[in-house]
């Protein structure tokens, strides 16, 4: 079976080179000559356009920021949607929304092959190590017939519905990924200010009922002060902001998301390039409160 796969970025490369290390031929398109280079390098194939991948291929994956990049790729004489063709497959692993996945499941629909909508969770370190957990949308037999290929580097697959459903479900993990990091920022300040240390509070809570996953993401980049974007501020906001207009769309009120959302916003003004732990800092500059790893006496 030869796959292809376009959006070479933090996730998309490291998932690349786990189907060239299962065996699959694997054909690559980015406009960034770096990641290509990367992906050469590691046994990957280069197509000259998404059309010509999407002819090669029996199954193209997607991993891009945003729908209208989505669009991009998909639409027009040079892109997937042109190159598809009965029985082949396309899976998107990009967070976008409902609307943008029920249109290339129509378009492809057209044309006799499939569409999945398939997010992914675990951050870089969950591409790296190949134990994503990937929540999927669409036709059963096209899921059926792209596990093999998705447990390349997922670890946890489960289709949950029909097209959007795996949408759905990750804009669901997302939104929750806001009041997380929203509520661990006034954690951790309090903490700080009411003279205990943070890092002590962590490894208290890890084992108390008031624990998240998100504990696990934030607590050593606030520590240590190291906001590199593993998941940036700026893509959170576009996800949440997904995840409203879905609330909105269906009739559901989301007033703790909303406040979560704000917090999220006002983190964007200054640090949205910045990791989603660093949705701490607005909050430490307005208490005069800086969290950070507490020195251990010698003795």
């Amino acid at each position: 079976m030869k796959v292809g796969f376009i959006g070479l970025g933090t996730m998309g490369l490291p998932m690349t080179r786990h189907l060239v290390e299962a065996g699959y031929e694997t054909y690559v398109v980015s406009r960034s000559r770096g990641p290509i280079e990367k992906a050469l390098a590691f046994g990957a194939v280069e197509a000259s356009s998404p059309k010509a991948l999407m002819e090669t291929v029996d199954i193209a994956m997607t991993c891009l920021p945003l729908p209208s990049t989505i669009h991009d790729v998909y639409d027009g004489p040079n892109g997937l949607i042109a190159g598809a063709s009965a029985g082949k497959i396309v899976i998107d692993h990009s967070t976008v929304d409902r609307a943008t996945n029920e249109w290339a499941s129509s378009r492809f629909k057209e044309k006799g092959a499939s569409f999945l909508d398939a997010p992914i969770s675990g951050g870089p370190m969950g591409a790296e190590a190949g134990n994503l957990t990937i929540m999927c949308g669409g036709e059963e037999d096209a899921y059926e017939r792209a596990l093999p290929v998705l447990k390349a580097f997922g670890d946890y697959i489960v289709r949950v519905g029909e097209t959007g459903s795996g949408t759905t479900v990750k804009l669901l993990n997302n939104m929750l990924i806001g009041v997380h990091q929203s509520a661990l920022a006034e954690c951790y300040v309090m903490a700080e200010k009411a003279g205990v240390d943070p890092a002590v509070a962590y490894e208290v809570i890890k084992r108390s009922a008031g624990f998240s996953k998100s504990m696990d993401w934030a607590v050593n980049a606030i520590l240590d002060r190291q906001f590199e974007a593993r998941f940036s501020i700026n893509l959170l906001h576009k996800d949440i902001g997904l995840a409203l207009k879905l609330a909105d769309d269906i009739g559901m009120p989301l007033d703790v998301v909303k406040l979560g959302a704000e917090k999220v916003a006002k983190a964007k003004e200054k640090y949205g390039d910045q990791d989603v732990s660093a949705i701490i800092r607005p909050l430490e500059e307005a208490t005069g409160t800086i969290v950070k790893r507490h020195k251990k006496e010698s003795h």
